[in-house]
């Protein structure tokens, strides 16, 4: 049996193969299936583990639902606020109430104490076929506007019926850069023809044309005529009109408030008569219908409003002073 010399207590450990007896510092191991000796230092024979309480549960502390966030409630659409009586001065888009409905309108106002009219053709001398026509921008442009709207009727190339005739027009128009008339031998005609113009005094309206006399700065005829003394002049049948004009669409006409304040306006879905009574909401006191349809275009701070449109043979333009 092998010895193994050490110092300490003696500690009897039960092993599988036999028992470890220490006595007097000598360990004896007896090597059998029954039992052995094994030495133990005395520190570790005489040490003293130190016990522990269990650890508490941990109950997880809930993490909190995030509260959602309110859905954003979206801003209302401003609603535009009628136009009751002039527009001031500059660029409106509104309503107009009238008695024949509300029209959503386009309205350029200009007063003459700081604006000049200007009528211009395409060409300098009367036309009767392959007349020149520019997009209203260039009038505008070579005559040093900042607005401009489209002119008379005329007959566009695309109309199989203006054959022979192509971009002509008959209504009088005045040419301000010629200081002449365009058409002046039609200007007489005695039609239901009504003419806008301005002369030294400020800005005229007629219901016939036949009754001008005397010099002008710009003038254009065309057809019909809406107010005359502040008085709409289509009747519930709009007697007179084709069924073009007649129709309900988009209309441009420009209108005299007083000699100093001029109205352009364009509205949306009007008759001929419902457009006569945008312009009586408005204050005018004559106006004008212009040419409409594809012809449509205007022009305010050198940006198009509406169109290009088709190239005109004849513009209204609006410069500084």
């Amino acid at each position: 049996m092998p010895v193994v010399p050490h110092r300490g207590s003696v500690l009897i450990v039960p092993l599988t193969f036999g028992l470890l007896i220490t006595v007097s510092g000598l360990v004896v191991l007896t090597l059998n299936h029954e039992s052995a000796a094994v030495s133990v230092p005395p520190s570790a024979a005489s040490r003293v583990f130190p016990t522990f309480e269990p650890l508490p549960t941990l109950i997880p502390t809930p993490i909190p639902s995030p509260t959602p966030r309110p859905t954003p409630t979206p801003f209302p659409k401003p609603t535009p606020i009628p136009i009751s009586g002039p527009p001031g001065t500059g660029l409106t888009r509104s309503t107009v109430n009238t008695p024949k409905g509300t029209f959503s309108v386009t309205v350029m106002a200009f007063n003459l104490a700081g604006t000049r009219v200007i009528t211009d053709t395409g060409n300098d001398d009367n036309c009767g076929n392959a007349c020149n026509v520019y997009p209203l921008a260039n009038y505008v442009s070579k005559n040093g506007g900042y607005a401009g709207v489209n002119g008379s009727y005329f007959c566009p190339d695309t109309y199989p019926d203006c054959s022979g005739k192509t971009n002509s027009y008959d209504f009088p128009v005045y040419n301000t850069r010629l200081g002449k008339w365009i058409n002046q031998d039609k200007l007489f005609w005695n039609e239901r023809r009504a003419i806008f113009y301005v002369d030294g005094s400020g800005a005229h309206y007629l219901n016939s044309s036949a009754g001008f006399s005397g010099g002008l700065i710009a003038g254009i005829v065309n057809y019909p005529g809406l107010l005359d003394g502040g008085n709409v002049q289509i009747d519930d049948n709009q007697s007179g009109l084709s069924d073009k004009q007649k129709g309900v669409n988009t209309k441009v006409g420009i209108g005299v408030i007083d000699p100093q304040h001029v109205i352009v306006v364009v509205a949306q879905a009007v008759n001929m008569q419902q457009f006569a009574y945008v312009f009586k909401a408005l204050g005018a006191r004559g106006a004008l219908n212009l040419d409409t349809g594809g012809s449509t275009a205007l022009i305010y701070n050198g940006r198009y409003l509406y169109g290009p449109g088709r190239n005109l043979p004849n513009a209204v333009i609006f410069a500084n002073k």
